[in-house]
C-alpha cells in the first residue's frame, strides 16, 4: 500500500481538478483495484483450507513455486547479461531488475507452505527409508533450506540490480541459482510422493521456471508504452527457452512409453490418465504452437504476435505447475491453485506495471 502512495506522489506532487489530476486519480484507483483483487484471490485460496487442508495447501504450493520462478528467472538473466553482453540487455534489463524485487512477495507466499508442511507432505509422519533421508527430509532442515534460498535470492538481487556486479560474482550467482533451483524442486515437488526419485526432475522444473519467467518478462516488455526496438531478438530468445523446456520434456515422455515402468515413470504415467491427459495435451499445444509460429520471421517481428505467444506460454506453464503438484489431491487443490494464482498475478502486476504503463501491443512490426 505504501508503494502505491509513493508512486502516486512521485507522479503527481499536487492533485489537480479534472484533466491530468483526474487521470492520475484513476490510475491510483486501478492500482488499488489490483491489490484488492489480489487480496480476494489469496483469501479465497486460504479459505479452502477449511474444506481440505492437504488439497488447499498443495494448490497454494504450486502457485507459490510459480510466483517464485519470476524473480529466479529475472536474476538468472541479469547474471547472464553481465557475462554475455548484447543488444538483448537493453531490451530486458529494466524489466528483469523490476521482477527481481518479487523475491520478497515470493517469500511471503511460502509462509503458509512452511506452516502447513505436515498437511502437504507425507514424509513428516512416515519413517525414513535411509539415514540420509531421515536427516534431509525433516521439518527443520526443510524450512531452513527454503529460508536460505530466499536469503540467497535477496543477496543476489542486491548484487545484480544496477549492473555493477563483477563477472566472477555473476558466475557464482548462476551456479548458486541453478543448483539451488535443482535442489529446491526436489524439496517442494518431488517429495510430494516419497516413492518418486529422478535426478533430472530438478532440471525439468528449472527449465519450466525459466520459460515461465521469460514469457512474463517478454509480456511485461511488450506492454510498456515505449515499444521494443528489436522484437525479433526477443522472439528468438523465446524460441531458446521453449526449446530448453521441450528438451527436458522428452525424458519423462520416453519413460512413460517404456515397457517396464519404474516408480519414476509411474509418477509421470499417473499424470497422463483421466482428466490430466487433457491438461497434458493443452500444455503441449500451448508450448509447441508458439514455438512453431515463432520460427517464422514475420511472427518474430510482430509485437502483437509476440504478446499472444507469451500469453499462450504463460497459460501453458501455469497448467504445468498444477500438473506437477496437484494430481491425486482432489478438486479443492485445483480451486485453491486458481485462486492463489489469480491473487499472485494481481499482486505481481501491481508491483511490476501499475496503471498507466499497461498497453497491448499494436499491429506494428519492426525488424
Amino acid at each position: 500500500m505504501g508503494t502505491v502512495f509513493r508512486r502516486a506522489l512521485q507522479t503527481s506532487p499536487t492533485l489537480e481538478y479534472g484533466g491530468r489530476g483526474a487521470m492520475r486519480f484513476g490510475e491510483l484507483v486501478r492500482e488499488f483495484g489490483l491489490i484488492g483483487y489480489g487480496l480476494v484471490g489469496a483469501t479465497a485460496a486460504l479459505a479452502c483450507i477449511a474444506i481440505d487442508p492437504r488439497a488447499a495447501l498443495t494448490g497454494w504450493l504450486a502457485a507459490a513455486v510459480l510466483l517464485q520462478s519470476l524473480p529466479l528467472g529475472a536474476l538468472v538473466l541479469l547474471a547472464t547479461m553481465r557475462l554475455i553482453r548484447g543488444q538483448w540487455e537493453a531490451e530486458l534489463r529494466s524489466g528483469c531488475e523490476a521482477a527481481a524485487g518479487l523475491w520478497f512477495l515470493s517469500a511471503l507466499a511460502f509462509v503458509p507452505v512452511l506452516l502447513g508442511l505436515g498437511a502437504i507432505y507425507d514424509w513428516p509422519h512416515a519413517p525414513a527409508q535411509t539415514a540420509f533421508l531421515d536427516v534431509w527430509l525433516n521439518v527443520l532442515p526443510f524450512v531452513l533450506r527454503t529460508l536460505l534460498w530466499f536469503f540467497a535470492l535477496a543477496a543476489i538481487a542486491r548484487s545484480q540490480v544496477g549492473g555493477h556486479a563483477s563477472a566472477s560474482a555473476s558466475a557464482l550467482a548462476l551456479i548458486v541459482m541453478i543448483l539451488g533451483a535443482w535442489l529446491l524442486a526436489a524439496d517442494w515437488f518431488m517429495t510430494l510422493d516419497i516413492r518418486f526419485h529422478s535426478w533430472a526432475f530438478g532440471l525439468q522444473v528449472f527449465a519450466l521456471e525459466m520459460c515461465t519467467a521469460y514469457a512474463a518478462l517478454l509480456l511485461l516488455r511488450l506492454t510498456r508504452r515505449v515499444p521494443p526496438q528489436r522484437p525479433a531478438l526477443l522472439g528468438a530468445l523465446m524460441i531458446v527457452f521453449l526449446l530448453l523446456w521441450l528438451c527436458f520434456q522428452a525424458v519423462p515422455y520416453l519413460a512413460i512409453r517404456s515397457d517396464d515402468l519404474s516408480a519414476g515413470a509411474e509418477w509421470y504415467a499417473a499424470r497422463a490418465e483421466g482428466g490430466w491427459r487433457w491438461v497434458l495435451g493443452a500444455i503441449g499445444l500451448l508450448g509447441i504452437v508458439p514455438l512453431l509460429a515463432l520460427l517464422l520471421p514475420l511472427v518474430r517481428r510482430s509485437q502483437r504476435a509476440l504478446a499472444f505467444a507469451a500469453v499462450s506460454v504463460l497459460v501453458g506453464k501455469s497448467l504445468e505447475f498444477a500438473w506437477i503438484a496437484i494430481p491425486g489431491r482432489g478438486p479443492v487443490a485445483v480451486l485453491s491453485f486458481l485462486f492463489a494464482l489469480c491473487g499472485f498475478v494481481c499482486f505481481a502486476a501491481s508491483y511490476l506495471a501499475p496503471g498507466s504503463r499497461w498497453r497491448f501491443p499494436g499491429r506494428r512490426s519492426a525488424a
